[in-house]
């Protein structure tokens, strides 16, 4: 049997539809297992005015179930003669059934009585009737909201409810609807309500009221339509992924048109040209076979198609309109310098108890000289930085940042470049706020780099000094993402930097402009603990283990670069096999000596062969350890530290560790210690696990 349910509503925002279809993709096949009703496939839609899953090879009816019920041990069950104890004669009136019916069942610890029951199955119909209802109130969106007078809350009004079994209509409600077997198509297009006699019909009854209900169909539509627009064009279509999500989930009877734009607002920068079309318009632009942006843009539309002409002239007055204002301020900021208007950055809050964003600017011109000149930059590299610190923020005042804000940076960057500024400056500007994403690119060039390290220390070190601290589903300043995007520059650019150096830097010019900014310890135990909470996930969804993760982040979160490199020495040692005889070795040393009392090592109480032998081969291998750590040749160290697995076998083997004498026991204690202590250089060894 196969089962429709569909959940028509007033037009729903993108984010909810695609919020929705991933809600029911993952909650529809628990609540049929929970209800152990098996099926063949799964099919989940959606489109504005609805949400629709699709259920094949359903069973006419659930599973049956066996329900065990332990009771007491079989020795506890049985008197001497053989005849049932209390003990089971009370278990068995507790399940209502006669002792006769107690079942003795071997079990790991030993054999017990058990009560074993069956239910039958019961109607697929009946099972449905309350999964369906249950699944549509488990839906939840960001934003909520009820009507009528009912107090359900649903992203938008829902409308009507369609839920068949076959042929046959499930009966359920939601609010002061019941479902039906009527449906309805495109709100203008299609004329009255929609008779659907079976779920296999479905998409072709909505077809003929002018809607695709799959969306992965809407999306290759609307592909496949882009390219024949531009085909007769010789042009290209630029489908940006994340504005095409949104669009297909914006229209039901997907139209593509080419509209175009006068030749003159190509003068405009391409970014700004690309952010009116799509972020504004949710336009497509086109471009020529040799990449070079055209004066076309492509609209996906939802009306008539007869109608087309009369939609494109739409569309492109409302571009027109928007592109002649960005010429306009385009034109206005290049009448002066992007470096003249650093003074009204004085009058831009940057958060309301840490001045102005012309402070800020100052901040990162110090941040970016400190990052320089401790990885023993170039003088050039660190002016060039500085100057892309002291204008970064420029832009802000800008008509055309003002217009569009999230253009800041960018902005910043072409007017650097149009008004004189060296390329490498204006590269700087542009790269300051990347990774602006998860997967976005890095900064090219290392002085966007520095400035884009020191304006997420700037931040992190503002927001956590003043208590600021995201929360599981809070994060307003973006923090995990720019401590990400810290720890991939530093591994990317292969630089050797303290995070907390970093940020006590920033801190510390907080406080010294006087706005009564305080860096705790509270602030820097809290950002210690967001810090490596997002360091821990990045590795961990690299594949690594997490007990390897913990193992590093125990001594060495504060570098992202040494970090990595010691999870890396590690993996290759566990594949090896190599990490698990040094767990070894470390295991027998710390077990001993952990909580004795231990010193310096006396080589005059040192007097059996084994002993002597694992004191001479420590003396090398801790200088071979050191000196492949200055080199952050982590490999070389975890291959030092082998050498002494051997002795140490032997240590044990023949040397009795808890010696009478205290003073001998004490040495030895210590030697074990100090093998400890030089393990644990490169990684916490007392969290690794061997499952």
């Amino acid at each position: 049997m196969d089962l429709l349910l569909e959940i028509g509503t007033e037009e729903l925002p993108a984010s909810a539809v695609n919020g929705g279809i991933a809600q029911l993709e993952g909650n529809l096949p628990s609540m049929l297992e929970h209800v152990r009703l098996d099926f063949d496939s799964i099919r989940v839609m959606g489109s504005p005015r609805r949400l629709a899953a699709l259920v094949a090879g359903l069973p006419e009816a659930t599973r049956g179930a066996v329900h065990k019920k332990k009771g007491p041990p079989l020795s506890a069950a049985r008197n001497a003669d053989g005849s049932w104890s209390p003990a089971a004669q009370g278990f068995a009136r507790s399940q209502g059934v006669e002792t006769e019916n107690l079942v003795v069942e071997e079990t790991p610890g030993g054999e017990y009585m058990f009560v074993i029951t069956e239910t039958e199955g019961e109607a697929a119909t009946e099972a449905l009737t309350g999964l369906l209802e249950a699944l549509v109130r488990s839906l939840r969106f960001g934003r909520s909201m009820r009507w009528g007078e009912g107090e359900e809350r649903f992203s938008r009004p829902v409308r009507w409810l369609v839920a068949m079994l076959d042929e046959k209509v499930l009966d359920f409600g939601f609010g002061e609807l019941r479902s039906s077997d009527w449906t309805y198509g495109h709100r203008y297009l299609s004329k009255g309500a929609l008779q659907v006699p079976d779920p296999s019909s479905y998409e072709r009854i909505l077809e003929e009221g002018f809607v695709v209900a799959d969306h992965d169909r809407r999306r290759q539509s609307i592909i496949g339509s882009a390219e024949t627009a531009c085909a007769g064009a010789g042009l290209l279509p630029v489908l940006e992924g994340a504005v095409l999500d949104e669009v297909v989930q914006l229209v039901e009877w997907p139209g593509v048109l080419l509209g175009r734009f006068e030749d003159r607002f190509l003068e405009l920068p391409r970014e700004v040209l690309v952010h009116a079309m799509e972020d504004h318009q949710r336009y497509f632009p086109v471009e020529g076979r040799n990449g070079e942006i055209q004066a076309c843009f492509l609209a996906v539309h939802n009306g008539d198609p007869a109608q087309a002409e009369v939609i494109r002239t739409g569309h492109e007055r409302v571009l027109a309109a928007r592109l002649a204002d960005a010429e306009f301020f385009y034109r206005e900021d290049l009448k002066r310098p992007l470096a003249e208007r650093l003074k009204e950055l004085e009058h831009v809050v940057y958060q309301s108890e840490l001045g102005s964003m012309a402070e800020k600017s100052g901040r990162l011109s110090t941040l970016v000289t400190r990052i320089g000149e401790s990885l023993g930059l170039e003088v050039d590299i660190i002016e060039r930085a500085r100057r892309a610190a002291s204008i970064a923020k420029c832009d802000l005042v800008t008509h055309m940042v003002v217009e569009f804000p999230v253009l800041q940076g960018i902005v910043g960057s072409i007017y650097a470049r149009q008004t004189g500024e060296d390329e490498r400056v204006a590269a700087a500007v542009a790269e300051q706020y990347l990774p602006r994403r998860l997967g976005d690119v890095l900064p090219a060039t290392v002085e966007g780099a520095l400035l884009s390290l020191a304006e997420k220390a700037d931040n992190l070190a503002a927001s956590f000094g003043l208590g600021h601290v995201p929360t599981g589903s809070e994060d307003p300043y973006a923090l995990r993402r720019q401590s990400l995007g810290m720890c991939l520059i530093m591994i990317d650019r292969g630089f050797l930097l303290s995070v907390t150096d970093m940020v006590r830097a920033s801190a510390a010019e907080l406080a010294a402009e006087a706005h009564g900014f305080t860096w705790s310890e509270d602030a820097e135990r809290a950002f210690y603990e967001f810090f490596t909470g997002r360091e821990r996930v990045y590795f961990n969804e690299r594949g690594n283990r997490y007990d390897l993760v913990e193992a590093v982040l125990h001594v060495d979160w504060d570098r992202p670069l040494t970090a990595l490199r010691r999870l890396e020495a590690l993996g290759e040692a566990r594949d090896s096999g190599q990490l698990e005889r040094l767990y070894t070795c470390f295991e027998r040393c710390h077990n001993i000596s952990r909580g004795q009392e231990t010193g310096e090592v006396s080589l005059e109480l040192l007097s059996e062969d084994a002993e002597l032998e694992v004191y001479r081969i420590l003396v090398d291998v801790e200088k071979k350890v050191e000196m492949a750590l200055g080199h952050l040749d982590y490999s070389s160290a975890l291959e030092g530290l082998a050498e002494l697995c051997g002795p140490i076998d032997t240590l044990f083997d023949e040397i009795l560790i808890m010696a009478d004498d205290l003073e001998v026991r004490r040495n030895r204690l210590s030697l074990l210690a100090h093998i400890d202590e030089l393990h644990n250089l490169v990684a916490d060894f007392t969290v690794l696990t061997w499952d």
